[in-house]
């Protein structure tokens, strides 16, 4: 009982100490935020000329101890200049990686599992004789990525540039979305292909 006890305490000064440190991440970087819980401190990479928009309920973990999963990495937040990432309300992610040259939207009441990673471009030229020159940058192709309501990412999945996931969809574990995905779909496999139709079902 003692030790469950001094885990409980332990635990709550993590939060309370994470929290603050990453007020002050946010509130330095000029990201709107609500209401949110974080284990641990993400990394913040964003351009003084971006717009990052976290809504209200958002749920980072970013230390092995308290990931499912037990992944090492902090949930990175990377969103070059001119682009945007905007999340919804609801959302929970562990050990994630999201990075915008473009913009990523989400919506709302999404779960996104241990190690995924959400990109909305190339970062390089699909030429290569762009590499390693000053034209690889210039000539990388970015597309906006949005994720709708009511979706859940598998863990280790990684959903690529110009994807559209419907709401109500499943996103099955190490998948590779590389094209959009209707509303109330199961995808999986890499590339990402149709599975099987959700059939939500009320409790």
């Amino acid at each position: 009982m003692l030790i469950r006890a001094i885990k409980k305490i332990k635990f709550k000064i993590l939060r309370k100490f994470s929290k603050k440190i990453t007020d002050f991440l946010f509130f330095i970087n000029k990201v709107e935020f609500e209401k949110y819980v974080t284990i641990g401190v993400p990394i913040l990479d964003l351009s003084s000329e971006c717009t990052v928009k976290f809504g209200s309920g958002l749920i980072m973990v970013n230390l092995p101890q308290y990931a499912t999963l037990g992944k090492s990495n902090k949930c990175k937040f990377v969103v070059s200049k001119n682009a945007k990432l905007i999340l919804g309300s609801n959302i929970g992610m562990s050990n994630v990686v999201i990075v915008a040259t473009k913009s990523i939207v989400m919506g709302n009441n999404i779960m996104i599992g241990g190690g995924v990673t959400v990109v909305d471009s190339d970062f390089h030229s699909l030429n290569p004789s762009h590499w390693h020159t000053n034209e690889d940058e210039k000539n990388m192709v970015s597309l906006p990525v949005i994720i709708k309501d009511n979706v859940f990412i598998g863990m280790d999945s990684i959903i690529l540039k110009g994807v559209t996931i419907g709401s109500n969809s499943i996103i099955a574990a190490g998948s590779v979305v590389t094209k959009s995905i209707p509303d109330n779909e199961i995808w999986g496999g890499n590339p990402a292909r149709f599975i099987k139709n959700n059939e939500i079902k009320e409790i």
